[in-house]
């Protein structure tokens, strides 16, 4: 799945959801609210980490891979509630990082240039 493909999908997903919460509470979340949703999400994230590395104990009743996978979800539907064109934005960030590190892409294939 590409960034794009999987973008257009978490919007589709999050539209699901303002229809639900137009139906239960009146009005679809602010994104405020949603931030404040990523927020939990990310401790909850935090806490399956240092499960998984040993540091503390499994009391979430989330498993790891979905919890990052939504995460990742709740990244992507505010970029787009924000109007930032979040596939443009991971490019520029990206090529400024391989820069920064002389890190080259040629053909699809990485490498990295001697540091001087």
């Amino acid at each position: 799945m590409t960034l794009e493909e999987a973008y257009r999908r978490c919007c589709a997903v999050r539209q699901a959801y303002h229809g639900l919460e137009q139906k239960h509470h009146g009005s679809v979340w602010l994104v405020e609210e949603d931030l404040l949703a990523l927020g939990n999400d990310i401790g909850n994230l935090n806490r399956l980490v240092m499960t998984r590395q040993g540091r503390y104990y499994d009391e979430t009743p989330y498993c790891l891979e979905n919890k990052l996978a939504e995460n990742i979800w709740w990244l992507l539907e505010l970029a787009g509630r924000l109007d930032i064109d979040i596939v443009q934005q991971m490019q520029n960030f990206l090529s400024k990082k391989e820069a920064l590190l002389g890190i080259r892409v040629d053909s699809g294939v990485l490498s990295q240039t001697q540091e001087q």
